[in-house]
């Protein structure tokens, strides 16, 4: 009888200890949260999907300071924000930009995977569905550019967005 009260006392102890492991570990990504939601794309859960229930949104861009404005040797310095929705969290995004063609003594693309330059970044999505982008260009001359950002997950969005280099202004 006494190991029978051992077995049922094992019996239960261990069970016990696994049913906090299973609670602990659903509610450290419990279903609607981002990281649920990323790991099950095709779920039905409006907190999974922006519109409630649809495709997630596009990407949003926006470019600060807008207008950019050339400074010193027609230099720029421009922050490129793309908000997007959280399902897309930790995905790369590819920024793809005229701002190159504009700037004659080159470019460099600050992200959260590093520096590069050319004609394209990639960062990371955050987990509020959000990437930084800092471009630095040299002799840069005034116009119209325009920026397309991709989502790079397999039906991701895309979205292009148009704003103006303005030349130098005059200090009064």
């Amino acid at each position: 009888m006494r190991a029978v009260n051992r077995s049922v006392v094992l019996v239960v102890v261990v069970g016990l200890c696994l049913l906090g492991v299973s609670v602990a570990a659903s509610a450290k990504n419990p279903p609607g949260s981002s990281k649920w939601c990323r790991h099950h794309p095709k779920s039905t859960l409006a907190a999974c999907h922006s519109s409630g229930g649809g495709s997630p949104s596009a990407i949003t861009i926006t470019v600060s300071p807008d207008p950019i404005v050339e400074t010193g040797d027609s230099d720029v310095a421009v922050v490129i924000s793309l908000s997007t929705d959280p399902v897309y969290a930790e995905q790369t995004v590819e920024i793809i930009s005229g701002l190159g063609n504009r700037c004659g003594q080159g470019v460099t693309w600050i992200t959260n995977q590093g520096t590069s330059s050319g004609a394209t970044a990639s960062a990371t999505i955050d987990d509020d569905g959000n990437a930084v982008v800092t471009f630095l260009g040299g002799s840069c001359a005034p116009g119209s550019v325009q920026v397309t950002a991709d989502v790079q997950a397999g039906d991701g969005p895309s979205a292009t967005t148009t704003f103006t280099i303005d030349p130098p202004q005059p200090i009064n």
